[in-house]
């Protein structure tokens, strides 16, 4: 739904899905497609806030709790600053994009949906850097066989759901056509809602 808000508060714009969606792309996309129109905003990681609070990352649900509701506290206070926000992050329970929502009234969620397959197959690919190398393929082994990996946390998608969001704003499938075509897609979209 369309926000109500007059103030002259910034908005926020969160891109969640699993690993290997396609999210981290779309939203790197529309960020640069809005500032190329002229809107200023900035883009957030999680990785960016998880590194303030935690050395080493463990992954646990308490971690995870914790880490989300400081990027909630994060984007509150910058769009409160009046900074526009396109946050990445995955965000696997409802219940961390809702603490967003409740915070801040012009707030935009993008569900970057794509099968957990295409999302196999492209996470393998990756060489390790922000994620673990792998993580779905050692998870998918664990899980199968038991094998312990000391580096890898219970992977969302395999060993942990992601709830998705019918309600959500935007809904793109990001199986089908190209990130550049879907980033379209959303970039047009956000019309409705904050540009």
């Amino acid at each position: 739904m369309k926000s109500t808000d007059t103030s002259n508060n910034g908005w926020a714009v969160w891109f969640t899905g699993l690993p290997g969606s396609g999210k981290s792309e779309i939203s790197k996309l529309v960020y640069q497609m809005l500032s190329k129109n002229g809107v200023k905003c900035e883009r957030v990681e999680l990785d960016y806030i998880r590194k303030q609070y935690v050395a080493n990352p463990q992954y646990t649900v308490k971690e995870r709790d914790f880490v989300y509701e400081k990027l909630a506290d994060f984007a509150f206070e910058r769009v409160r600053n009046k900074m526009n926000l396109i946050i990445d992050a995955t965000a696997h329970k409802l219940l961390y994009r809702e603490r967003a929502r409740k915070k801040i009234k012009r707030f935009v969620e993008v569900m970057v949906k794509c099968p957990l397959s295409t999302c196999i197959e492209r996470e393998s690919k990756r060489k390790k850097g922000k994620v673990v190398a792998q993580m779905y393929v050692r998870a998918l082994e664990r899980k199968e066989k038991g094998t312990r990996f000391k580096d890898l946390g219970k992977v969302i998608g395999v060993d942990v759901p992601y709830e998705e969001n019918p309600d959500a704003e935007i809904i793109i499938d990001n199986s089908k056509g190209s990130s550049f075509e879907n980033a379209q897609i959303v970039r047009e979209a956000l019309d409705e809602y904050i540009v």
